[in-house]
């Protein structure tokens, strides 16, 4: 289910979201947070290939690049550059952990072999469309609430403002990481999540 592509820069994301929920509010760097970056990553991005076979199509993560500076076709990097890997680091390194910035992972997306699949009763499409991809994004969102409750019932707090906190995140409709997914897919739906999210926001800080 996941490339190894996927799993490598998985296990760095890891690593580094470990680092940065872990710089400013335990400097001897415990496992704790690490386990907690593991369990919101891989479960989130989990959820969203398991809705990507529903939807019939396969999806692939990678880091959140930055290639575009304008909007001329000439406007473009020759080299792309991995702001999911570098910004989020070096951003909490410089303020010394009172930012914690989230941002890491986009996806693509291609049909797979199978011709149609039912949604709500009716054949989709079998071209790949904003739609597809704002749906996918939305469960993923959606999971990470999930999360987040399940984890305050079970007395752990800091797993549940984490995920609120991830979420949040990439609600932010830049570039094509899941919030422009969602946003310029199903507008209303991305100003629902964002609400929601918000509200939760305040239920974990409190």
């Amino acid at each position: 289910m996941f490339t190894k592509k996927e799993l490598t820069w998985m296990i760095i994301f890891i690593l580094i979201m470990g680092f940065i929920l872990g710089f400013s509010e335990k400097p001897d760097f415990t496992y704790y947070f690490f386990l907690i970056s593991a369990i919101i990553i891989v479960s989130h991005i989990l959820v969203k290939k398991l809705f990507a076979i529903y939807f019939a199509v396969r999806i692939e993560h990678k880091p959140f690049y930055w290639q575009r500076w304008g909007w001329y076709e000439r406007s473009h990097l020759r080299w792309p550059i991995p702001m999911g890997l570098i910004l989020p680091f070096f951003l909490s390194l410089f303020s010394l952990g009172i930012v914690k910035m989230l941002w890491f992972f986009e996806f693509n997306l291609t049909p797979t072999k199978k011709k149609s699949l039912r949604v709500r009763g009716m054949h989709r499409r079998e071209e790949v469309n904003e739609t597809d991809f704002a749906l996918i994004a939305f469960w993923g969102f959606i999971w990470l609430l999930v999360l987040a409750i399940i984890a305050s019932f079970l007395h752990h707090p800091d797993l549940a403002k984490y995920a609120v906190f991830y979420g949040l995140w990439n609600l932010i409709p830049i570039a094509w990481l899941d919030g422009s997914r969602l946003f310029y897919g199903t507008p209303f739906t991305w100003f629902f999540m964002m609400i929601l999210y918000l509200i939760s926001l305040v239920a974990v800080m409190l």
